[in-house]
C-alpha cells in the first residue's frame, strides 16, 4: 500500500510530525509519500506512476522526482524553467517529462530536496533514530537532507523517477532566500 501525506507542523518540529506519518502506517512493507504543503501534481496519474517505481525498485531507499523549482539542479528537468510562473507551463512540462522518460530512473548519490519523497515505512524505522540524533537542531529546513543522507549512509539507492514532475511553488515571488514562514 502507499499512503500519501502533507506533514505540517505548527511547532515547527517538522520530524517529530513526519514520524507521526509513519507511525500510522502499520505494515512495515508500506510506501509513504511525503510531499511538501507548495507542491502540485499536474498529471492525474501520479499515483500509479509512483506506484510502478515502487515495485519496479523495490530495494530503493528513497525516491524523489523532479520539481519546477529546487535548490538541486539535478532534480529539475532541461525542460524546466524554475522563473516561469505559469502554470500551464508546467502541465506542458509535466506531459513531456512523462512522454519522454516514461519508465526512465536515475540514481542519484547525493543528497535531494524532499518536495517529495517516498519512503518504505522499513526503511525509516532503520533510519529513524540517525535522523533524529543528526536533526535535532533542525525545525523545517534540513530535514530532508538528513534523512537523504541517512539512506545513503546504510547504502541504499535515492532514485530520481524522471517520468514525474510536480509544481513546487518553493517561494516563487518571496525568492528562494526568503525564510519569514519559518519564524515561530
Amino acid at each position: 500500500m502507499i499512503w500519501y501525506f502533507t506533514p505540517y507542523a505548527l511547532d515547527k518540529k517538522f520530524l517529530h510530525e513526519i514520524d507521526r506519518y509513519f507511525a500510522i502506517v502499520p505494515n512495515e512493507e508500506d510506501w509513504v509519500v511525503l510531499m511538501d504543503g507548495d507542491t502540485a501534481f499536474l498529471r492525474s496519474d501520479f499515483g500509479r506512476v509512483i506506484d510502478r517505481y515502487t515495485k519496479q525498485y523495490p530495494d530503493t531507499g528513497l525516491f524523489t522526482c523532479y520539481a519546477s523549482r529546487c535548490h538541486y539542479q539535478c532534480q529539475v528537468p532541461r525542460t524546466g524553467n524554475m522563473a516561469e510562473t505559469s502554470i500551464l507551463f508546467h502541465k506542458q512540462v509535466a506531459d513531456q517529462v512523462s512522454k519522454d522518460n516514461a519508465g526512465k530512473m536515475k540514481e542519484l548519490d547525493r543528497r535531494i530536496a524532499g518536495h517529495l519523497m517516498v519512503i518504505r515505512k522499513s526503511t525509516w524505522m532503520k533510519i529513524r533514530n540517525e535522523v533524529f540524533s543528526t536533526a535535532k537542531d533542525k525545525a523545517i529546513l534540513g530535514v530532508d537532507t538528513k534523512i537523504s543522507n541517512a539512506i545513503l549512509r546504510l547504502g541504499y539507492k535515492i532514485r530520481l523517477m524522471r517520468e514525474l514532475y510536480l509544481f513546487h511553488y518553493l517561494r516563487m515571488a518571496e525568492g528562494f532566500n526568503h525564510t519569514k514562514h519559518l519564524e515561530p
